[in-house]
C-alpha cells in the first residue's frame, strides 16, 4: 500500500471517528416511545421464550431473528434491559460503521472518491431512528450485497456466498426483497445463456456461478432460522397463524394501486426536479449529435437538486432526514446518461437495483414516501460515483466545484437533520430531563416525557408483576415490555387498541397467553364501559385506576 492510499485511508477512518464520537454523544437524545422501542421488545419476547410466527403476529418480526445473537450478547455481558435503549442505539451505530468501512474497502478501484458513499452511508438513517430494525438492516445488508458486485472486476466464491449471506438477512428484515433475488437470478440465466451460445464468458455479475454460490450462503442461513423458528413451535401452528400475520389493510390493496402511487408520490415531492429530468431526458434522446455538453445535464440537475435538499433539510418539519436523499438520485441516473465512458456495472449492479428495491419498499410498507424516500439512500450512493465519474471525464474547473457544493449541501443538510431532528420527541434543545432508571436509563428527554416514563414506572412497581406473570399493553407503550420480567401476552409490542379485532382472536388461538396484567397506557376510566373490558371483567379480571391508565389484573 503506498503512501497516498495510506493517507486516503487515515483520512477516511479519522472522519467516520469524529462522525461516529458525535453521533454517539446524539444517541443520549430522545425518547421515541413508539417505533425504536418496538424493534427490541419485539426481539426482547423472543429472548424470553416466545415461538416466532406462532406467538408474535406482527407481519415485520423475523428482522428480530438477525437481531437476536446481538441482544443475547448483550444479556451476556449486561444482563438486565436497564439502559438497553442506548445500548441497542450503539450497536446500531457500530453496525453503520461496520458497513461504512466494508463499502471503503469493496469500492478500491474508485480511487478516493469511494470514501464519499461510504461516509454518505454512515450521515443518513431512516426517520432518525437509530435501531437496528427492518428498514435499516434491509437498506444496510443490501448496500453490502450492491457494493460488493459493483465494486469488483472478479468476484470470488467467498464473494458469492457472502453475498448469499447478505441476501439472507436482507429478506429477513423486509420479505419483499425475495423478489430482488430472484430477479437477479433470471437475469443470470439470460445472461449465461446469451453468452454462451455466442461462444463468449459471462460477466461475473451476471454468472450463474455467482447465482448459485450466493443461494449457497442464503441456504445456510435459512438452515439456522428454520433451526430457531421450529425449535419452539410446529409447522402447523405457524400455517394456522399465518393469515393472521399477513392482515393490514394497507399491504391488501390492489398491486396496481400501490404501483401508481410510488410514482404520484414521487412526483408529489419532487415535481421540479420530474420535469426538469423528464426535459433532460428528451434533450438527450433527441441530440443526437450530442451538440449539449454533458456537465450542462450535470449542472441543471445539480441546481435543482440541492433547492430540494436545502428545503427539505433546513425547512422541512417532518422527517427531512428521509426526503432529501431522493434528489441526488436524479442527478446521478443524468450523469451517467450524459457521460460518454458510461460505467455499466455500477449502474446496473448497484443503481438500478438500488431503485428497484425502493418500489419493493413501497409495496413493503404502509407509510408511503417515507420509507420510499429512506431508501433512496441506496441509488443515491450509488449516485455520488456516477456524478464523480462524469466530473473527471469532462475535466472542467467549475464542474467539479458545482459538484463538491452539491455534496457539501448533501452532507450538511443529512448531518444536521442526524443531530437536531427527533423522531418522536421535542427538538433538541428541550430534552434537558435525564432519566435516571429502567429501560431508558441514560437518556434525555423533555420534562413532559419524563414525568410521563416515571410515573408509568411507578405504576409497574405497584404491581410488582414477576417472571410467572403475563403482560398485555393496550395503546402504544412497547418501552413498558422491556421494564419486567413478565413475557408479553400480546400479538404484537406493537400500537393494540381496544377495539382491535384481532384480540379476541389471538386469545381463541393462542389461550395460554391470556395476560394476567392487561395495562391500558394513557386511558382514561371509560374504557371500564367497552366491550373490550367487559370481556375481560366477566373472566374474573379486578379493574384499577392508576396515574397512567387502567389496570385489569387476575392473578
Amino acid at each position: 500500500m503506498n503512501q497516498r492510499k495510506v493517507l486516503t485511508f487515515a483520512g477516511f477512518v479519522g472522519v467516520l471517528l469524529v462522525l461516529f464520537a458525535v453521533f454517539a454523544w446524539r444517541q443520549f437524545y430522545g425518547f421515541n416511545k413508539n417505533d425504536e422501542i418496538f424493534y427490541i421488545s419485539t426481539v426482547y419476547r423472543f429472548f424470553q421464550g416466545d415461538a416466532m410466527l406462532i406467538d408474535e403476529w406482527n407481519n415485520g418480526q423475523m428482522f428480530a431473528f438477525v437481531t437476536y445473537p446481538l441482544y443475547y450478547l448483550i444479556w451476556l455481558l449486561h444482563p438486565s434491559n436497564e439502559g438497553i435503549v442506548w445500548i441497542a442505539r450503539m450497536m446500531y451505530l457500530i453496525f453503520q460503521a461496520v458497513v461504512a468501512l466494508y463499502m471503503y474497502l469493496r469500492l478500491r478501484r474508485f480511487g478516493w472518491v469511494r470514501m464519499i458513499p461510504a461516509l454518505f452511508y454512515f450521515v443518513t438513517t431512516p426517520y432518525n431512528i437509530n435501531g437496528l430494525s427492518y428498514n435499516t438492516l434491509a437498506f444496510g445488508f443490501l448496500l453490502l450485497i450492491l457494493v460488493t458486485l459493483a465494486g469488483k472486476e472478479n468476484i470470488s466464491t467467498f464473494d458469492s456466498i457472502l453475498c448469499g449471506f447478505f441476501t439472507a438477512w436482507m429478506v429477513l428484515a423486509n420479505p419483499y426483497s425475495i423478489f430482488l433475488f430472484v430477479l437477479y437470478g433470471v437475469i443470470c440465466l439470460i445472461a449465461s445463456l446469451s453468452m454462451w451460445r455466442k461462444g463468449k464468458d459471462v460477466d461475473a455479475v451476471c454468472s450463474l456461478k455467482t447465482f448459485f454460490w450466493m443461494g449457497v450462503g442464503a441456504f445456510v442461513i435459512f438452515v439456522l432460522f428454520c433451526i430457531f423458528v421450529f425449535s419452539r413451535g410446529s409447522l402447523s401452528e405457524i400455517i394456522e397463524n399465518l393469515s393472521y400475520i399477513v392482515m393490514d389493510s394497507e399491504r391488501q390493496k390492489s398491486f396496481w394501486e400501490k404501483f401508481f402511487k410510488y410514482f404520484i408520490r414521487i412526483y408529489r415531492y419532487y415535481k421540479i426536479q420530474v420535469y426538469l429530468s423528464a426535459f433532460l431526458l428528451l434533450v438527450w434522446l433527441f441530440d443526437r449529435k450530442k451538440r449539449v455538453a454533458p456537465s450542462i445535464y450535470l449542472f441543471l440537475e445539480a441546481i435543482v437538486a440541492m433547492f430540494y435538499m436545502v428545503y427539505y433539510g433546513f425547512f422541512w418539519e417532518m422527517v427531512g432526514i428521509n426526503y432529501l436523499l431522493v434528489p441526488l438520485s436524479f442527478v446521478g441516473f443524468l450523469a451517467y446518461l450524459a457521460a460518454e465512458e458510461k460505467d455499466h456495472r455500477l449502474f446496473f449492479a448497484w443503481y438500478l437495483p438500488g431503485l428497484f428495491f425502493t418500489l419493493l419498499a413501497h409495496f413493503a410498507t404502509n407509510t408511503g414516501i417515507l420509507t420510499v424516500s429512506a431508501s433512496y439512500m441506496l441509488t443515491s450512493a450509488a449516485s455520488i460515483l456516477l456524478i464523480w465519474e462524469l466530473v473527471r471525464e469532462q475535466d472542467l474547473s467549475w464542474l467539479r466545484i458545482v459538484a463538491c457544493i452539491l455534496l457539501l449541501v448533501q452532507f450538511t443538510a443529512c448531518i444536521s437533520q442526524r443531530i437536531f431532528y427527533v423522531w418522536g420527541d421535542e427538538h433538541l434543545p428541550a430534552l434537558t430531563c435525564e432519566l435516571t432508571e429502567g429501560p431508558l436509563k441514560g437518556i434525555y428527554t423533555s420534562k413532559e416525557n419524563e414525568r410521563l416514563y416515571q410515573e408509568v414506572l411507578l405504576d409497574m412497581k405497584e404491581l410488582s408483576m414477576t417472571s410467572e406473570d403475563t403482560l398485555f399493553v393496550v395503546g402504544i407503550a412497547p418501552w413498558m415490555y422491556l421494564n419486567t420480567e413478565a413475557r408479553c401476552a400480546a400479538y404484537s409490542t406493537w400500537e393494540t387498541l381496544e377495539n382491535d379485532p384481532l384480540i379476541p382472536i389471538y386469545y381463541t388461538a393462542r389461550p395460554q397467553k391470556l395476560p394476567t396484567v392487561i395495562y391500558c397506557y394513557a386511558y382514561e376510566a371509560s374504557i371500564l364501559e367497552t366491550d373490550f373490558a367487559y370481556n375481560f371483567i366477566d373472566m374474573g379480571y379486578q379493574s384499577k385506576i392508576m396515574r397512567r391508565g387502567v389496570v385489569l389484573t387476575r392473578r
